[in-house]
């Protein structure tokens, strides 16, 4: 008889951003694949890596028909609070999957972002008051997204070890999406070993 207290999970898990495995989740204009980005997914699955996927702050917050928005119009309080609930469920999965022995390897989000920018965001002063015709690529700086800066202080709190984050620059139409998946696959090979 084969014994049910083990089977062949390899307690390893990535938390995704929900635009990553959705791009229906992004903002009108800046999907560049259909339903989710396959590449991302396929590196997950042939590291044998489980996937959590994080909910959409912008989404659950202004819905879908959304304007796009840069980080200095998110940063508010109200908006504050709204990502740290996000990260809160986020962090307890991370908890409840420490306590378990399992291992959150990374967490990877759409770099560019105002709220989930890892290493980049988007900041204009600009930006409010009727919408007008801006670039979004001239509103890419250095820095972290509302949602990211938030979900790293939720993991701080609870005193769990902090995963390593990738920021994907998906958004940046710049950018060959052949080299940001090549440089991706570069990061789980080294966060996998």
């Amino acid at each position: 008889m084969t014994d049910r207290r083990e089977d062949h999970r390899g307690k390893k898990i990535v938390f995704v951003s929900s635009c990553l495995l959705n791009t229906n989740n992004k903002v009108r204009g800046l999907a560049r694949y259909s339903g989710m980005c396959r590449e991302v997914f396929d590196t997950l699955c042939d590291y044998g890596l489980g996937i959590q996927q994080m909910d959409c702050p912008e989404t659950l917050y202004l819905g879908i028909q959304r304007w796009w928005y840069t980080k200095n119009l998110y940063d508010c309080r109200g908006f504050r609070d709204h990502c740290r609930q996000c990260a809160e469920r986020a962090v307890t999965y991370m908890e409840e999957y420490a306590r378990a022995g399992y291992q959150v390897v990374a967490i990877l989000s759409c770099d560019g972002s105002p709220t989930c920018g890892v290493t980049i965001t988007s900041y204009d002063t600009n930006w409010g008051g009727s919408p007008v015709e801006l670039s979004y690529n001239d509103a890419i700086v250095q820095g972290k997204g509302v949602y990211i800066e938030e979900l790293e202080q939720a993991i701080r709190d609870r005193g769990l070890e902090i995963p390593p984050f990738y920021g994907l620059a998906l958004d940046d139409e710049s950018v060959d999406l052949d080299r940001i998946i090549k440089d991706f696959r570069a990061f789980i090979q080294s966060v996998c070993g």
